[in-house]
C-alpha cells in the first residue's frame, strides 16, 4: 500500500505541473495535456486536487493489478500489452496492418467526438430536452461575455478577448 501511494505521488508530481501549464496555455502544443487536465479535474472547478489526481492514478493501477495484490507484476503488464495488441489486431493475424491501425485511430476519433458532443449538450441544453435552443445557446454565450467584460462596460477590449480565448478552449475542447 505504501509503495502504491509513493508511485501514485510520483506520477502526480510529474504529471500535474505539465497539465496545469497546458491548461493555461492557449496553443495547440498543450492540447493533449489540456485534455488530461480536464479529465483529472473531476469536479470541474478548474483545479486538480491531490485526491482527484490520486483517484485517477488508483483507478488505472487497479485495472492493471488483475490479481488485486497491490502490485503490478511483469505478467500483469504483459497481459495488458497483449490485450491492447489484440484489440488492434482485429483479424487475428498476429500482426497489425495499416488498415487496422487506421481503423483503430478512426474509432478513437469518433469516440472523442461523441464525448465532446455529450459535454456540449450537457452544458448548453439547460432544460434537458435533448436539443439546444437559440435561447439556451445565447444564454451561455452572454454568460461568457458578461464574465469576460471585467469592467462591465458592455463591450470587450482586446485584453478581455485575449483573456477569454483560453477559457473558451478549456470549456469546449475535448
Amino acid at each position: 500500500m505504501k509503495r502504491k501511494l509513493i508511485i501514485g505521488s510520483m506520477i502526480a508530481a510529474l504529471a500535474l505541473p505539465t497539465a496545469v501549464l497546458a491548461a493555461k496555455d492557449g496553443d495547440r502544443k498543450g492540447h493533449h495535456s489540456k485534455n488530461m487536465f480536464e479529465q483529472l479535474d473531476a469536479n470541474k472547478d478548474g483545479e486538480v486536487s491531490l485526491e482527484e489526481m490520486t483517484s485517477r492514478t488508483t483507478e488505472k493501477f487497479q485495472k492493471l493489478d488483475k490479481d488485486g495484490s497491490g502490485t503490478i507484476s511483469v505478467d500483469e503488464m504483459s497481459v495488458r500489452q497483449k490485450e491492447f495488441f489484440n484489440k488492434l489486431d482485429t483479424d487475428g493475424s498476429g500482426t497489425i496492418s495499416q488498415e487496422e491501425a487506421k481503423a483503430f485511430k478512426e474509432k478513437k476519433r469518433e469516440m472523442k467526438q461523441e464525448r465532446r458532443a455529450s459535454r456540449l449538450m450537457e452544458r448548453f441544453d439547460t432544460n434537458k430536452d435533448g436539443k439546444i435552443s437559440r435561447e439556451e445557446y445565447q444564454a451561455i454565450v452572454m454568460e461568457r461575455f458578461d464574465a469576460a467584460d471585467s469592467k462591465g462596460a458592455g463591450f470587450l477590449t482586446i485584453e478581455e478577448v485575449t483573456n477569454l480565448a483560453p477559457k473558451m478552449g478549456k470549456k469546449h475542447s475535448g
